[in-house]
């Protein structure tokens, strides 16, 4: 499933000028790229421009040929349900839950039964090496392994998109380094585009695809 933008405008109330003004960018299945802007570039409005979200202000985020804004609020949150995975900055873990649970009740929102969504999450955790850490809570877990949980939760659905916003913000640069690596090759193995978002130079160097959101705007 390919992503399109179109004519893609996304304005505040009150505000003449939009935060998000890209007249045309694909994203191709399996494709992964990094989108570098500045404070106020409008990277988070994006972000949740593509997940349904936000709506647009005008223009269309499509999904091959089905415009997300078209479906009605329920459709929209099963479609994200389903077919989107998203990586905090602050991680939004649980802090009642073990890592192993909050990992499986996004497959649980997305209509696996629970005894599989359990069995995805602990065989993800295995995968970004906390096997060891299943019934731990996020505060027991450092830094690090709270966002490697919240990328084995963004792909526990094998979501067509992981939007990455700024995942590294809060990690020292070695744990951001290897973070990185991760979610990409997690992502590459659940056969999903990534879309990261950063303001980071360090981060776009893992990147063959970079593209900065002042020139793509119109």
């Amino acid at each position: 499933m390919d992503i399109r933008l179109e004519n893609l405008q996304v304005s505040y109330p009150g505000h003449s000028t939009p935060v998000v003004d890209i007249p045309s960018l694909t994203v191709a299945a399996g494709r992964q790229i990094c989108l570098v802007g500045g404070s106020g570039s409008g990277k988070t409005t994006l972000l949740n421009t593509l997940a349904g979200i936000v709506l647009p202000t005008r223009g269309s985020v499509l999904y091959d040929d089905m415009d997300i804004a078209s479906l009605s609020e329920g459709r929209r949150d099963r479609f994200r349900a389903a077919n989107v995975g998203y990586v905090f900055q602050t991680f939004n873990l649980l802090q009642g839950l073990s890592a192993m649970e909050n990992v499986a009740i996004a497959a649980s929102f997305g209509g696996v039964k629970a005894s599989e969504a359990k069995t995805r999450a602990k065989d993800l955790l295995e995968r970004v090496n906390l096997g060891h850490r299943l019934d731990s809570r996020p505060g027991t877990l450092s830094v690090g392994e709270q966002q490697r949980v919240a990328i084995a939760r963004a792909v526990i659905n094998r979501p067509t998109v992981v939007l990455a916003d700024e995942p590294t913000a809060n990690l020292d640069v070695e744990n951001g380094d290897e973070v990185l690596e991760l979610l990409k090759e997690t992502v590459r193995e659940a056969h999903s585009i990534l879309v990261l978002v950063t303001h980071e130079p360090r981060v776009q160097s893992h990147f063959d695809d970079v593209q900065v959101l002042s020139e793509i705007s119109a």
